[in-house]
């Protein structure tokens, strides 16, 4: 079975690495180890570039192939040791072969904007489990873009609009707090992790803040999407995180 090592999981602020190439099927190329991060847990993947003897071939997304179910009792399934797709056009891949050496490196941006609104939902999330702890454990859906950032989650009665307004309040005290963010992995297997801000954590394998002051001007609102369903929507602006705290 191919797979690709995550070196996301030990670096997220890394924006590029050294890679050979193990699979190219029609538009897709896999590398022995990528730091571009594929669609999961609602984040969209990374778009960036491979480099090979000059030639640049860019990839418009990223996402994960098929791998082994990790099923432990305190952790959701996902698929680990899988191979990480790089998806092309296809057109620039009639030169290159397996088994060559490349340079694999992300689009900085983009990961900037998907981080920051993966991590700015979460507190969201925590806001709001503070303010109405009837709110059920059960996400039905989540969604990280680089424009906006949404979750779905059982709810026994709707937000109101002081709801709302106090999440939002509550979100932007922690940013203004700088509370330390930690990412860390499952004792059990090195590709499930957590996610922990204060005494909530919550499994995700996502890219995030090291700080909640990274996160710059946090907006929260809701949209009625349901019956039991709530939705809140995260947007950003002024965000803290830049080009200069990735290295490579």
């Amino acid at each position: 079975m191919i797979k690709t090592e995550k070196v996301y999981y030990e670096d997220s602020f890394l924006h590029t690495c050294d890679a050979r190439i193990v699979g190219i099927t029609e538009n897709k190329v896999i590398l022995d180890r990528t730091v571009a991060f594929p669609e999961g847990g609602g984040q969209i993947g990374d778009v960036g570039n491979l480099y090979l003897d000059g030639k640049q071939i860019p990839f418009h997304d990223t996402q994960k192939g098929i791998g082994r179910v990790l099923s432990l009792q305190d952790f959701p399934s996902i698929q680990v040791e899988a191979p990480i797709y790089h998806i092309t056009d296809g057109e620039q891949l009639t030169d290159i072969f397996q088994g060559a050496e490349v340079k694999v490196k992300i689009n900085v941006e983009h990961r900037i904007r998907t981080t920051v609104l993966h991590s700015a939902l979460h507190l969201a999330l925590m806001a709001a489990r503070e303010r109405r702890p009837d709110l059920t454990n059960i996400i039905r859906g989540c969604k990280i873009t680089t424009e906006s950032a949404r979750i779905d989650f059982f709810a026994k009665e709707k937000f109101t609009p002081e709801d709302i307004d106090g999440i939002a309040r509550r979100v932007r005290e922690l940013v203004s707090l700088e509370i330390p963010i930690e990412v860390y992995p499952h004792k059990e297997e090195r590709e499930a992790w957590y996610w922990k801000c204060l005494d909530f954590i919550c499994p995700c394998g996502g890219t995030h803040l090291t700080n909640t002051g990274q996160a710059g001007m946090i907006f929260v609102k809701r949209k009625n999407v349901g019956k039991a369903t709530e939705r809140l929507i995260v947007t950003a602006e002024n965000i803290g995180l830049t080009e200069s705290d990735f290295h490579d």
